[in-house]
């Protein structure tokens, strides 16, 4: 997974600290006083330095997953725990490096031996299909994008488990995807046929991307969280919760002078945001404000909300530039909205601010993120980006739906 480099940050942030004298001075200057529309609720990474032997980017680092040399590398092809992959079959396209992008047509396609699937048995797709094989080493969330297509063109997207329409895990007019164990798996791009009996083949892209674990620990995750967040967002993802693959997830279990929350797109393996976010005032202690602990979703509460959310529509209010969420979770998220819980900006959510005081700044239970970014993070997360907060508190995260 790659991080996406924010090259403009350093010289459009200068500016000198924020200074207080005291705890209640630095809370007048960094706490959230929530307005109007918010009465309840309320820098990103450098680019990667080659330089650097812990940057998950650094081709010469012996961890990198991509180094060749690597032992514990799930694409070297020495690495005796590597699963052994059958030879790629005629007429099929294997792939076993990701993301990729994949460019094709279906017109005058060689296979034309799938006519229907059974996660879709209503659909006519007689027409000509191309047949792909993706080889995964570990296991993880595979991903798939489909565009580029014209408008006389309608090809959809099939995830089989075996090259045989029954073993149909998800499909898609635009995507598909499911969280898989390592093995091999059949995408098939198949043409739809309308009623007339025309088929409707041409040409598309395909984005395929692939999300272990290990990629996500290699961005600063726990295996926990990142486990968690991959099975949540599949459970997500075939409640129909959304259609989109981008995803933001933050732990709360991190103290808040870490970068803990993410914003990513699963199909591009890409991480775009790497920042610092606010918990509610009263989620921690005064003796330890840093650290979240408390989680509710009571109003007034004043107090952060865990588990599946969903980025709803964008407004500018008493806080600026802003994002509604709605909570998905009954009992433990679902009065978000009402609440008035929403992502919006803070200085006190800047590197700068960090830095000075050993903490981000604490809010009225909304996620808030540093001001010159949150533009940006609301245009990637609004209209049903999954926002996914996690904590192990031994209540949601022993009985949300969302987890094992």
């Amino acid at each position: 997974m790659r991080i996406i480099a924010l090259t403009a940050f350093l010289a459009a942030c200068g500016g000198e600290k924020t200074q207080a004298t005291d705890d209640e001075e630095w809370m007048d200057l960094g706490e959230d006083r929530d307005g109007e529309d918010d009465t309840n609720g309320d820098d990103p990474d450098d680019p990667a330095d080659p330089d650097d032997p812990d940057d998950p980017a650094d081709p010469d680092d012996p961890d990198d997953p991509d180094d060749p040399d690597d032992p514990d590398d799930p694409d070297d092809p020495d690495d005796p725990d590597d699963p052994d992959f059958d030879d790629c079959p005629a007429g099929v396209i294997c792939l076993s490096s990701f993301p990729t992008r994949e460019s094709g047509t279906t017109v005058g396609a060689a296979s034309d031996r799938y006519d229907s699937y059974p996660c879709a048995s209503g659909t006519d797709e007689s027409g000509p299909e191309v047949i792909y094989r993706v080889d995964l080493a570990e296991d993880g969330f595979l991903a798939l994008d489909l565009g580029g297509m014209s408008g006389d063109t309608d090809v959809d997207i099939h995830l089989l488990a075996s090259d045989d329409a029954d073993d149909c895990i998800d499909r898609g007019h635009w995507s598909a995807g499911a969280l898989l164990e390592a093995g091999s798996y059949y995408l098939v791009v198949d043409t739809w046929v309308s009623a007339s009996g025309e088929a409707m083949d041409g040409a598309y892209t395909l984005q395929i991307g692939h999300t272990s674990v290990a990629d996500l620990e290699l961005q600063g995750m726990g295996p926990e969280v990142a486990e968690d967040a991959l099975y949540a967002f599949d459970v997500a993802w075939f409640n129909g919760d959304t259609d989109s693959f981008a995803y933001g997830i933050t732990d709360f279990s991190q103290h808040s002078s870490e970068r803990r929350a993410w914003f990513m797109d699963l199909a591009e393996e890409a991480v775009y945001w790497n920042l610092y976010i606010t918990h509610g005032e009263h989620s921690s202690d005064a003796a330890s404000p840093g650290w979240s602990e408390y989680f509710s979703n009571i109003n007034e509460s004043h107090q952060s909300s865990l588990g599946m959310m969903r980025g709803a529509e964008d407004y500018s209010g008493s806080l600026g530039h802003s994002m509604r969420i709605d909570g998905l979770e009954a009992g433990y998220n679902d009065n978000v909205r009402m609440r008035a819980i929403v992502l919006h900006g803070a200085e006190y959510a800047r590197e700068e601010f960090v830095e000075a005081y050993g903490r981000a700044g604490r809010s009225w239970g909304c996620p808030a993120v540093d001001d010159r970014w949150v533009d940006d993070v609301i245009d990637f997360a609004m209209d049903g980006t999954l926002l996914f907060f996690w904590y192990p508190d031994g209540d949601w995260s022993e009985h949300s739906e969302y987890l094992r």
